[in-house]
Formats: structure tokens, C-alpha cells, sequence
């Protein structure tokens, strides 16, 4: 039997491929008419089946035009949208978007800022010094569409080769203006801002907003690095001498100042304390004679005693009695022997 009633669709692939093997082969001249059922049912699941595929298949299209006329620009992102290589739109807002499929073509570019450390730059200097130079660049692509036509090829590899041509030959071109004790002195942010400000210049033409531009490093190259450093080490000797030697004057100059107050502040102060000194003799003398006019007598001895006293301590002195001296004395020695007796 080629068919059985009650056979389930799952017997349907085997019955069609043996009535088909039968009827080509020609094994039944006359099929009966129970094969003739099962071959109709078999026909009708083969166009079900047919059909199933056909719709399938248009969904899976549907949703692959679907899926293929949007896209997503993420926030940290930028797009612009292609038709053969033509600009259509521009998109720098982040969201669900909307193309043409299979027409249309979206580039995407980076929002963001974006850091690139060139690779060093050897060049001469404004005193004919050899030096290299590290930099370091932040930038952000600002138009999208201006760098799409502007870079080639418009990636992030092209912008970097486009960038290092642009900072190297600015940089050649400024730092050849300038000497070694420039850039090694206060002037050297001037000159990083006086490159960043060239470069941001030319490469907004390209749709490319420069952030900033920094020398990180600057180094002198092996073969004359020993020679520059003796030259430098002479050229710090003699400035460290003759500000020695300005010094040393300086000091001069000040010790000499003291000196001299010095002495004026003596001098000053001697002529103050004689004039004190003078006063005070003064008011000394002035006091003894008012005390001496109340009693002359009394004076008078005592300006004996005193000589007296003066002379006894000198052994070889000789007094003639004929003095006032002597006949007071004569006069002193006779009372004395007289209260001897």
C-alpha cells in the first residue's frame, strides 16, 4: 500500500518521493485510486509547504530592508550619510536614524577628543642648536562633512598623517625663530601657545578642532650633547661669576655705609656725652663754690690738706717755709710739738 488512512504529515516527504519514484519508473501502469488520494493530499502540502517558504521569505526580506534602513549614532559619535560616494546629510546628534538600504552609506567619526603623540622632531634652532622636540596633540573633528572631503582617507589613520605634517613643519618653522635659552627660560609657554594657535588655524580648513599642542619633551642629540653642555656650563660660569663679582661689590658698598654711620653715630655720640660731661663739671664746680663762699676758712684748709696730702706721698719733695705752704705746715708742726711737751 502507498497510503495509509490516518498517515500523518510527517509521512508526507517519504509518500511523495515513492509515488514520484513509481510513476517515473513506471513499476504501476494504473495506480489505484487510493494513491491517487495521497498523491493530491501530497501535492497540496507541497504547495502549502511552498507557500509557507514564500512567506517566510518575505519576512526575512522585510525585516533585512527594515534593518538595513536604520542605524544608530551612538553619543560619542558622529555620521555622515553617502549615495555613491555623494554627501547626503550630516548627522551629530546621537539616536535612531533612517537611509535608503543598499543606496545609501554611513561613515561614522568620533565626537570625542581624541590625543595623539607625535612622533620626536629633529630640527636646528634660531643660535643653530641642534634639539629634539617631543609633542602632543588633543584635537576633535568639529565638521564631519569638511573632514570627509578634506582627509584622505577620511579615518582616524589619515587625520593623524595629515596632523604630524601640519605640527612638524609648524613646529621647524616656529622653534627656528628661537634660541636654546628661550626655550629653557619663562618664553616657553608663549611659544607652545604661538604653535598651538598656527596649527588650530590650518586645520579647521580640514574640519578639525585643535584643543591643544604641547612640547613634553625637548633633549639635545647624542652627538653634540657634550659640547652644548660645556658651553653651557662655561656660560653659567661666567653668570654666576659676575653676579659674584656684583655681589661682592654690593657688600662693599654696604660694609662702607656702616662704616661710615658707624662713625658719624660714634662721633655723635661722644659730642653728646662731653657736652653732658661739660654740664655736669660745670654744675660740679658751680655747687663746690656756692658751698665753699658759706665758709672761706674752711676752704682754705682744705685746699692745704689736699696739696699736702699730695706732696707727703712723694719722698723728694722740698718745701721752703718761706711759701704759705711751708709756714703753715711750721705753723701746723709747732702746735703739735707743743702738745708733745
Amino acid at each position: 500500500m502507498l497510503c495509509q488512512s490516518g498517515s500523518s504529515t510527517n509521512d508526507a516527504g517519504f509518500l511523495k518521493t515513492l509515488d514520484l519514484q513509481r510513476f517515473k519508473n513506471g513499476d504501476d501502469d494504473q495506480p489505484s485510486l487510493k494513491d491517487g488520494v495521497c498523491f493530491a493530499r501530497l501535492c497540496q502540502m507541497e504547495c502549502r509547504m511552498l507557500a509557507m517558504k514564500k512567506i517566510i521569505f518575505i519576512i526575512f526580506a522585510c525585516l533585512f530592508l527594515i534593518s538595513d534602513s536604520m542605524f544608530m549614532v551612538d553619543q560619542r559619535q558622529q555620521a555622515i550619510v553617502l549615495q555613491f560616494g555623494q554627501f547626503v546629510k550630516k548627522h551629530q546628534e546621537p539616536g535612531l536614524k533612517f537611509k535608503l538600504p543598499f543606496i545609501h552609506k554611513v561613515n561614522y567619526y568620533e565626537s570625542r577628543v581624541v590625543g595623539y603623540d607625535l612622533p620626536p622632531i629633529s630640527l636646528t634652532l634660531g643660535d643653530q642648536k641642534r634639539l629634539i622636540v617631543d609633542t602632543y596633540t588633543r584635537y576633535r573633528i568639529a565638521d564631519p562633512l569638511l573632514f570627509f572631503k578634506s582627509i584622505e582617507p577620511a579615518t582616524e589613520a589619515g587625520a593623524k598623517i595629515r596632523l604630524e605634517t601640519l605640527i612638524s613643519s609648524t613646529v621647524r618653522n616656529v622653534l627656528g625663530k628661537v634660541t636654546l635659552a628661550q626655550m629653557l627660560s619663562e618664553e616657553r609657554p608663549d611659544i607652545m601657545h604661538k604653535i598651538e594657535q598656527e596649527v588650530s588655524g590650518n586645520a579647521k580648513n580640514w574640519g578639525i578642532e585643535i584643543i591643544d599642542v604641547r612640547i613634553i619633551r625637548t633633549e639635545l642629540p647624542t652627538e653634540n650633547r657634550h659640547a652644548v653642555f660645556s658651553r653651557m656650563s662655561a656660560e653659567l660660569s661666567r653668570y654666576a661669576n659676575e653676579n659674584r663679582a656684583k655681589g661682592d661689590e654690593k657688600a662693599q658698598t654696604i660694609k662702607a655705609n656702616a662704616d661710615r654711620e658707624t662713625t658719624i653715630i660714634l662721633a655723635n655720640a661722644k659730642k653728646y656725652a662731653e657736652t653732658i660731661e661739660a654740664k655736669a663739671k660745670a654744675t660740679a664746680i658751680e655747687t663746690t663754690t656756692n658751698a665753699y663762699k658759706k665758709n672761706l676758712k674752711f676752704y682754705d684748709f682744705y685746699l692745704k690738706m689736699k696739696v699736702n696730702d699730695t706732696l707727703l706721698d712723694n719722698a723728694d719733695c722740698f718745701i721752703s717755709t718761706d711759701g704759705p705752704l711751708g709756714s703753715y705746715i711750721k705753723e701746723f708742726a709747732s702746735k703739735d710739738l707743743g702738745k708733745n711737751d
